[in-house]
């Protein structure tokens, strides 16, 4: 079983509008750049 990881930020996050506009969140480049899901593999 995994567990979910703790969030950096709150959603809520005051600073968050700030913080996307410096990372350039949403960009294709930004897009790019996130880590993909793992497939799973068929457990039989």
């Amino acid at each position: 079983m995994e567990s979910a990881a703790a969030l950096k930020y709150s959603p809520e996050d005051p600073q968050g509008a700030r913080r996307r506009k410096r990372q350039d969140a949403g960009s294709k480049e930004w897009i790019e750049s996130l880590p993909s899901p793992r497939k799973k593999r068929d457990e039989t």
